[in-house]
C-alpha cells in the first residue's frame, strides 16, 4: 500500500505562529508528511499521527475543522522524548461519501496494525470510531474497545454519531467493551441494559472521578480507545456541541490517555468531537493535543509484561472460596505492580490472564468475588 495515496500532506496555514523556534519542540522532532517529504516505510515508525477531517455523518457540524487545529496547537509542545518513533501521516484525503472515508481510514489501519505502528486519531466525529473498529475486526479474532463518552452512543437514531456502537456491540469479534464516565442523566437506561445483556459495562462518572486509577486496567486490555471530548466537563472542553457542564476534568483526561499510552494491546487511540466552532480562545485544541501528548509520554514508558507460568516476575496469591470450585489466582508484577488475575475457559481446559487491580484481589480476600472474574468466567465459557 502506497500511504501517499490516502493522505494529504501537512500544512498549516501560518507555521511560523505554531512553531517556536527550538528543535525541542514537538513539531521539529517527528517526521512529517510534506509535499517535499512524502510518507516512506511506514515499518520504521512506532506511532502515526492520522488527521480525519470528516463530519458529514455526524449532527455535530464543524468537526472536520478540528485535525489542523489541534495539531497546530500539539506542534507547540516540547517533546516527549527522542526515543519514541513518530510520523505524521497528515489528513486523510476527503472521500466523495462518507462511506469512501470510512473504508479508506479502515484501509490504512489495517496496514498500520499489520506493522504494529500505534495510530493516533485526530478527528473528525466519533462515528470514525466504526472505521477503526472494523480495521481489528478483520485481523482479529478478538478485540477490545474502551470509549470515553458522557452518553452510550447506541440510541436507534439516523444519526451515524449517536448510534455508531449498535453494529459494533453485535459483532463476534467484540470480546470486550466498556464505556468510562457516562453521565446517568444523559444516558438512555435501555442502552446501559444493552450492554449489561452482553456482558459489557459502562462506569459512572462520579466512580471513575473517584478511583480514576481503577481505568488502568481497563485501558491495559484494550486494543482500540475511543475518546468523545465531550466526556469533559463544558469549562475544560467548550468546542462540541450540547456539551454537559459537568464531566471529567482536562488533568483526569491527561490522566486517562497516559494510561492509554502505557497499554501493551493498544494500537489505535482516537480523539474526536472537537468542534472548533464552539471553542473559546482554542482551549478545547490545546487539551486534545496535551492528551496526545501524555499518551505519547505513556507510550515512552511502556513495559512489554505479561503472565506466564513459572515466571520470576511476578507474585502468585491464590483465593479458596467454599462456594467455589475454581480457586481465583492473582499474579502481581514485580517490576511494575501491575495486577492480573486467572479465568478458567472450562471445556478448553487453560485460563487466560485478565488485567485488574489491586482492589479486586482485596474484595476476593474478602470472601468476595469479583464483577470482573464474574463477566469474564461467563464470556468465556
Amino acid at each position: 500500500m502506497n500511504l501517499n495515496d490516502y493522505f494529504d500532506p501537512v500544512e498549516l496555514e501560518k507555521p511560523e505562529e505554531y512553531i517556536p523556534v527550538t528543535d525541542s519542540i514537538f513539531g521539529r522532532s517527528i517526521r512529517v508528511n510534506t509535499p517535499s517529504n512524502p510518507i516512506d516505510e511506514i515499518s520504521d515508525y512506532q506511532i502515526a499521527l492520522i488527521g480525519i477531517p470528516e463530519d458529514r455523518d455526524s449532527h455535530n457540524k464543524g468537526t472536520a475543522l478540528a485535525p489542523d487545529r489541534i495539531r497546530g496547537k500539539l506542534y507547540q509542545l516540547f517533546r516527549v522524548d527522542n526515543k519514541s518513533r513518530i510520523i505524521d501521516l497528515g489528513n486523510l484525503k476527503h472521500g466523495n461519501t462518507f462511506n469512501d472515508t470510512f473504508m479508506a481510514l479502515r484501509d490504512v489501519l489495517s496496514e498500520l496494525i499489520n506493522n504494529q505502528v500505534v495510530s493516533v486519531i485526530l478527528g473528525g466525529s466519533q462515528d470514525l470510531t466504526r472505521a477503526c473498529f472494523s480495521a481489528f475486526e478483520q485481523l482479529r479474532n478478538a478485540v477490545n474497545l474502551v470509549t470515553i463518552d458522557s452518553t452510550i452512543d447506541a440510541i436507534n437514531t439516523d444519526s451515524g454519531s449517536s448510534n455508531f456502537l449498535i453494529k459494533t456491540l453485535t459483532s463476534n469479534r467484540l470480546f470486550e467493551y466498556t464505556n468510562l464516565g457516562h453521565q446517568q442523566y444523559l444516558t438512555d437506561m435501555n442502552c446501559l441494559k444493552l450492554l449489561e445483556n452482553r456482558n459489557f459495562e459502562s462506569i459512572r462518572l462520579g466512580n471513575i472521578r473517584e478511583k480514576i486509577f481503577l481505568a488502568e486496567p481497563i485501558l491495559r486490555d484494550a486494543d482500540l480507545v475511543s475518546f468523545d471530548i465531550g466526556a469533559l466537563r463544558q469549562g475544560d472542553a467548550p468546542a462540541r456541541k450540547n456539551t454537559s457542564p459537568n464531566g471529567l476534568f482536562a488533568d483526569e483526561a491527561c490522566q486517562i490517555a497516559r494510561y492509554s499510552g502505557m497499554g501493551n494491546r493498544i494500537l489505535c487511540f482516537g480523539i474526536f468531537e472537537v468542534n472548533p466552532k464552539f471553542d473559546i480562545n482554542e482551549i478545547t485544541s490545546h487539551i486534545a493535543a496535551q492528551m496526545i501528548w501524555y499518551f505519547i509520554e505513556g507510550f515512552s514508558i511502556r513495559k512489554s509484561e505479561y503472565p506466564s507460568p513459572g515466571s520470576n516476575e511476578f507474585k502468585v496469591f491464590i483465593i479458596s472460596h467454599d462456594d467455589m470450585e475454581h480457586d481465583i489466582t492473582f499474579l502481581k508484577s514485580i517490576k511494575t505492580g501491575r495486577w492480573w488475575m486467572e479465568v478458567p475457559v472450562v471445556k478448553a481446559g487453560r485460563k487466560i490472564m485478565v488485567a485488574c487491580s489491586q482492589e479486586d484481589y482485596q474484595q476476593a480476600c474478602n470472601h468476595d468475588i469479583p464483577d470482573l472474574w464474574w463477566k469474564s468466567f461467563r464470556k468465556l465459557n
